[in-house]
């Protein structure tokens, strides 16, 4: 354990000193708040007295630091996710989440894959697979059938982890659908249809990392919060409050940017050749 987590922690001044050699400023932000974000796919850790909520990423109180003018950011810090366990889960992990100031998203996956291969020491290439693609050989009509009682977007998520991820190699899946845009803003592809600016990096089916160009329209992000807390209560999750300071960040002016939030227990899982998550935490 101890000479593991030697290693472990070489990596991870790696990770930090990849970030400031680029220029980004290395920010300290709360892991508890009175507020959460209200993605459905999300399950948090809420404390009772006061309420506060222990934060699922780092993400509303950065971007409220890029509308105060603070440029490139980055933070190493710890997320909790209610739910999530297994040889790639913990319910509290580790988080490298950045932004880049006029990144587009193909920019910031270039960037996400040098850090990649920096600290893993291989050579992975770029590669892009829209959301479509990776849905070709899916019998969707079939799926439809045997969960009758699912919605489309269960049906997709199935699909998704039992299917289409044992296949991935070593891609990014792009263009998602609009409903799936969460903090993303939404572009037309090149045969004219709505897609998010969202994608995912998969390394041999193990997601790493979730990423946008990033929605910076105040309005439409609480249209999407008032939807997703609609999606909560129809699925029976409990529904927390909006974070009004993160929309006036919106209002007062984020500028354009790109951001990721990449899991650095599965990058240093992947480094060190563990199989399980537990091998690279000293308490999982």
């Amino acid at each position: 354990m101890l000479e593991d987590w030697k290693k472990r922690q070489k990596l991870h001044y790696k990770v930090r000193d990849f970030f400031l050699k680029r220029g980004l400023l290395e920010v300290d932000v709360p892991m508890l708040s009175a507020t959460c974000g209200t993605d459905p796919q999300l399950d948090y850790f809420e404390t009772i007295s006061p309420t506060h909520y222990l934060a699922t990423s780092p993400e509303f109180y950065m971007k409220r630091l890029l509308a105060d003018g603070f440029g490139d950011i980055f933070s190493l810090t710890h997320a909790f996710r209610k739910g999530e366990i297994g040889k790639r889960h913990n319910f509290e992990f580790n988080i490298a989440e950045w932004y880049r100031i006029g990144f587009s998203a193909e920019e910031l996956q270039q960037e996400i894959l040098d850090l990649v291969n920096e600290i893993t020491g291989l050579n992975l290439p770029l590669k892009r697979t829209t959301w479509e693609q990776a849905f070709e050989n899916v019998d969707m009509e079939k799926l439809k059938a045997e969960h009758r009682d699912w919605t489309l977007e269960e049906i997709e998520d199935f699909a998704m982890t039992t299917i289409i991820e044992p296949g991935l190699g070593t891609e990014f899946i792009v263009d998602y659908p609009p409903e799936r845009a969460a903090l993303a803003k939404i572009r037309k592809n090149s045969k004219g249809r709505e897609v998010a600016c969202r994608f995912e990096l998969y390394i041999n089916g193990i997601e790493l990392c979730n990423g946008y160009e990033e929605l910076t329209d105040a309005k439409e992000q609480k249209k999407r919060f008032f939807e997703d807390i609609e999606k909560r209560k129809k699925m029976g999750k409990p529904v927390p409050k909006i974070d009004e300071d993160f929309l006036a960040a919106l209002e007062k002016g984020m500028p354009k940017c790109s951001g990721v939030a990449l899991g650095l227990d599965r990058l240093y899982m992947l480094a060190l050749g563990k199989e399980n998550i537990g091998e690279v935490l000293l308490f999982g």
